[in-house]
């Protein structure tokens, strides 16, 4: 109810004081139900018009006058419900009781009760119009109102919030320095490209996985949940440049495929059979296919593959596995099944007391990068959230404490892809537009932040005017030692530090581009997370959102091209 104000007083020119209630009242039925505490707000904007248009009076010269004014004021009703309030639920007036004290008395703009709480040391208006209603609260109910104990606490407050800015204030330009120091120094290339038209959206699900294989791409795709299951995707397929169609894959003697990750050209499906436990095929198209069951961790319902150095990574809800040859060997343990860390794996009921799986189940592929384990994991506003887990400390760190708190401050920032090429994961992200280089040791080095490939000391998040100069950052991929990015604004390469743009996204005629938009603009957007090349130099996207676009290479540049989903399977011996 913040925004019942004296502004109504300004549309009341003649008529009475019940005929600006009745247009308040208007106003807001139609946007919300009525709170209980309505008439305190529409009496005091109604005592704000009375003195606003005619003198000063009415408003109280101090605190005591302020609390009798209210008691003599208001209802017996109204009265009644701050009195048989809790003084805990007193905060639920500072919006509209308290906003109608604020304006009604201008207590901010240094009226006479504004001047006597000057005096004794407050000075913000939210400050004494919580005083204001704790003293009358306590005056209703008999207590003493400790009014030095009141002032007291603010004054606390601000002192500390004083210590707090002047302590972020080093930090910024500590921040600053790092960032200066950390930067990769890229450079543009060109800003000369094919402009490609954006497609009318396609209605798919999720892209969470692009494993290239055969050609092509195994496409595995995932719908946000609000409910566990135990296979974490919503399906699994293949496209090559040639079908230009998603094809669901259908793998011999596996009918359910809870999971699957490609290394060296090599496919490895995670299944599991009824009565016959969990088993790990490999397949390539130029070897036979080799099978072998996982008998090392206890019966459970979920198990995720994942990616490492040495060969794969098993991971069970309470521990997490390297595997050679069908042999499991736990790299990590946890300390129990029920996680002790903050609630980020968002498959649970979401209570407390309840059992919650220590690794997350609903997340990209997992991937072991300088003795820790990196889970890209979906979170309640159905972004991505970056988590390490430390194999020898045994400690869990946010994207924050990796690298967002040192260098950026206090954003929310999610990610959209990581990469691990040559011993250094890249850390992408979609709207933000910020591409990290983590090298062991935990060495951050930045290529961008918020698009800008250069900065001053002061942060700005406003979008330059030039577009063309965004560094594209939502997905990552390689190509020997090339590596690509896409993003909202379009498609880039970047080779030992030169940054050549391919293709530049655009809306059609008449539509403004507004690349960092949240929601798409008239069914034309794209938001990548996922990327591949095909040989034939053409590319697929996985969306954040929207499922999978490819990009394809024609004789006078590129042009978008839409797959359906084919009805026929993909077979896997």
């Amino acid at each position: 109810m913040a925004h019942l104000s004296l502004s109504y007083c300004n549309q009341k020119s003649n008529g009475s004081n019940e005929r600006v209630a009745d247009m308040v009242i208007k106003r807001y039925s139609m946007e919300r139900a009525m709170t209980k505490y309505i008439y305190f707000t529409l009496f005091l904007i109604l005592m704000g018009c009375s003195s606003n248009q005619k003198n000063d009076n009415l408003i109280p010269s101090t605190l005591s006058h302020a609390v009798s004014s209210l008691i003599n004021t208001l209802s017996v009703d109204d009265l009644s419900k701050i009195t048989n309030g809790s003084e805990d639920e007193l905060a639920q007036l500072h919006h509209g009781f308290g906003t109608g004290l604020r304006n009604s008395w201008g207590l901010w703009s240094n009226s006479v009760l504004a001047k006597w709480f000057n005096q004794k040391g407050i000075y913000h208006a939210d400050d004494m119009s919580g005083i204001i209603i704790t003293s009358l609260y306590r005056e209703l109910n008999d207590l003493p109102w400790k009014l030095n104990e009141q002032i007291e606490y603010y004054q606390v407050y601000w002192e500390q919030e004083k210590q707090y800015e002047e302590k972020e204030a080093l930090q910024k330009i500590v921040r600053a320095n790092k960032r200066k120091a950390a930067m990769l120094g890229w450079k543009w290339v060109s800003n000369e490209a094919t402009e490609v038209m954006l497609p009318l959206q396609p209605k798919f699900k999720d892209v969470w996985g692009l494993e290239p294989y055969d050609g092509g791409f195994i496409v595995i795709i995932k719908g946000w949940r609000k409910e566990f299951k135990t296979v974490w995707h919503d399906g699994v397929y293949f496209i090559d440049s040639l079908s230009q169609q998603l094809k669901p894959i259908s793998l011999k003697n596996c009918p359910e495929i809870h999971d699957v990750v490609v290394k060296n050209e090599t496919a490895h499906w995670l299944c599991k059979e009824e009565g016959r436990g969990w088993s790990i095929t490999s397949t390539n198209p130029s070897i036979e296919s080799i099978k072998r069951k996982i008998n090392n961790p206890p019966n459970t319902d979920w198990l995720r593959l994942g990616k490492s150095k040495k060969g794969l990574l098993v991971i069970s809800p309470e521990a997490i596995y390297e595997e050679h040859s069908g042999q499991l060997s736990a790299i990590y343990k946890a300390p129990s099944a029920t996680r002790k860390y903050p609630y980020f794996d968002h498959d649970g009921s979401g209570q407390e007391n309840e059992d919650e799986y220590f690794f997350p189940h609903r997340s990209a592929t997992p991937i072991e990068y300088d003795g820790a384990i990196y889970f890209q994991v979906e979170n309640t506003g159905n972004g991505t959230d970056l988590y390490r887990l430390q194999l020898t400390k045994e400690n869990l760190e946010s994207a924050d404490e990796i690298f967002i708190n040192d260098y950026i401050g206090r954003w929310s920032i999610n990610i959209s892809d990581i990469a691990l090429k040559d011993d250094v994961l890249w850390i992408g992200t979609p709207t933000e537009g910020t591409l990290v280089k983590l090298s062991k040791g935990n060495e951050i080095k930045i290529a961008s932040i918020f698009n800008h490939l250069t900065h001053v000391d002061e942060l700005d998040t406003e979008n330059p005017s030039n577009w063309k100069t965004f560094l594209p950052t939502g997905a990552i991929t390689f190509v020997e030692d090339t590596m690509y990015l896409a993003s909202t604004n379009g498609l880039a390469k970047v080779k030992s530090g030169n940054i050549t743009p391919l293709v530049y996204f655009t809306y059609p005629d008449g539509m403004n581009r507004t690349p960092y938009t949240s929601s798409p603009q008239y069914g034309f957007h794209i938001k990548p997370q996922r990327l591949g090349v095909f040989k034939d130099e053409s590319f697929i996207i996985g969306d954040r959102h929207d499922g999978v676009y490819m990009l394809m290479k024609r004789k006078h540049g590129y042009e978008f091209y839409i797959p359906s989903v084919d009805k026929h399977y993909y077979d896997i011996q």
